[in-house]
């Protein structure tokens, strides 16, 4: 029988962890179709979602900040204030969202062309992220949306609305990837129209469920105090993820040394290791929800105990699915090709990694439940130093020196087992209380 609190956690983690899934098979639908066409386009979509993910980190100064200051003005019963938030954020987000639009549409393939010079790769990743660049407003306002949901607990919203999205996508992609139905035959334009479509789709499905039923409370007020609150949060959350997947991207030049089939098997190995830490996703909003309602309540003991309890869950969660992947990696793998060089590449990322899942959930979770508390210098920090010191720069040496690819993967699984304990030891032991900023 389920105590009150694993129950609250559940409430909170199993939606959202439902929501991150349907992003991720977004992309793992993507990847389905577009694995049947080469592993150029394999290599080409791979790195246009490397660089969405770049951007995600940019949106993350509004999601995060919006999540953890909404959370505590719910804890602290005060509902305009939340709704004032929404607002200010939900506009701030859109004129925040114009210059990456533009750098986006007429720049990413000179960005691509650091990480490979093959013509194809180059040109097709460049016409996918050209019409993904149109989405980018809606992703950043969305991000608003669903942060304010998941801020008062409602993590079912996301999902109805994730689930409208993954069937518009899945529909458009068979539709308009190889021209079924007398349908134009786009390939990877294809893919990126339809995630374009479902994207703009959901934000509009928020504002018609905001207009009609009132689903999150917007009170049409800017208030720069709360848009301060916001950035406090935010900015050194978004500093981490740039940070972070900056080193991703640097990661993936590494990989890409190894030549396009590496490549391709290393998206793809990633792509199906999401659905291995997706749940950590779902339990790092839990505790970034409830940790920062029990903030706002002034209640730092409940804040800690949630927290942990949020991460162990999650981490048993997690590293049971690791084993399934290292027990199916082969079979996983195919699904999304039939080339057999790609399928062994992702096969040995997945093996190795799949082992690392316990500490990379724990470091999922706490470092959400810092956001929560608006302790989120602390997981800046962690994640920063463990990531170039522990994992980047070894990898660098090892590719220039010895050119192993499986000690590059073994650096990286040591180096999360290291980042998993330094950010339970900061949260089991309340080094991360000073760091607090209260809504």
């Amino acid at each position: 029988m389920l105590d009150k609190d694993t129950k609250k956690i559940f409430a909170i983690a199993l939606p959202a962890a439902l929501n991150n899934f349907l992003d991720m098979l977004q992309i793992l639908v993507d990847m389905l179709f577009i694995g049947r066409i080469s592993p150029q386009a394999i290599a080409g979509v791979g790195l246009s979602m490397q660089l969405i993910g770049f951007l995600y980190a940019f949106i993350t100064i509004f999601s995060v900040g919006t999540n953890s200051v909404i959370a505590q003005f719910v804890g602290a019963k005060r509902i305009n204030n939340a709704k004032v938030t929404t607002f200010t954020n939900a506009i701030v987000s859109l004129i925040f969202s114009i210059p990456f639009t533009i750098f986006l549409f007429l720049f990413s393939k000179l960005f691509f062309s650091t990480f490979t010079d093959d013509e194809i790769v180059l040109n097709l990743s460049s016409d996918y992220m050209k019409v993904i660049s149109l989405s980018v407003p809606f992703l950043f306002i969305g991000a608003v949306f669903v942060s304010t949901s998941n801020g008062y607990g409602d993590t079912k919203t996301p999902l109805i609305i994730g689930i409208v999205g993954n069937i518009i996508n899945t529909i458009l992609d068979y539709l308009l990837i190889f021209g079924n139905f007398g349908f134009p035959r786009l390939e990877v334009v294809g893919a990126a129209v339809a995630t374009t479509i479902a994207y703009v789709s959901e934000v509009v499905i928020y504002l018609v469920l905001i207009y009609k039923r009132q689903i999150i409370g917007i009170l049409p007020l800017f208030n720069k105090k709360v848009l301060k609150k916001t950035l406090q949060i935010g900015i050194p959350s978004s500093l981490e993820r740039i940070i972070i997947y900056s080193s991703f991207m640097f990661f993936v030049w590494v990989i890409s040394q190894y030549g396009v089939y590496t490549l391709a098997g290393y998206q793809i190995g990633l792509r199906i290791e999401g659905l291995a830490f997706m749940p950590g996703f779902g339990f790092a909003i839990a505790a970034m929800t409830l940790v920062g309602q029990s903030i706002g309540e002034k209640n730092i003991l409940k804040a800690k105990k949630l927290g942990l309890k949020t991460a162990y869950i999650s981490a048993f969660i997690m590293q049971t699915a690791g084993v399934f992947i290292f027990l199916f990696s082969d079979n996983l793998a195919n699904i999304f090709t039939n080339d057999p060089k790609t399928i062994k590449e992702a096969s040995l990322y997945l093996k190795v990694v799949a082992i690392s899942q316990f500490p990379l959930a724990i470091d999922f979770v706490l470092s959400g439940a810092l956001r929560g508390a608006g302790a989120s210098k602390i997981s800046l920090a962690v994640n920063t130093l463990c990531l170039w010191i522990f994992r980047l720069i070894p990898a660098f040496i090892i590719t220039i020196t010895l050119k192993d690819l499986f000690l590059v993967y073994l650096i990286m699984v040591i180096e999360t087992f290291i980042k998993g304990f330094v950010i339970w030891y900061i949260f089991a032991k309340n080094k991360w209380i000073r760091g607090i900023k209260y809504a």
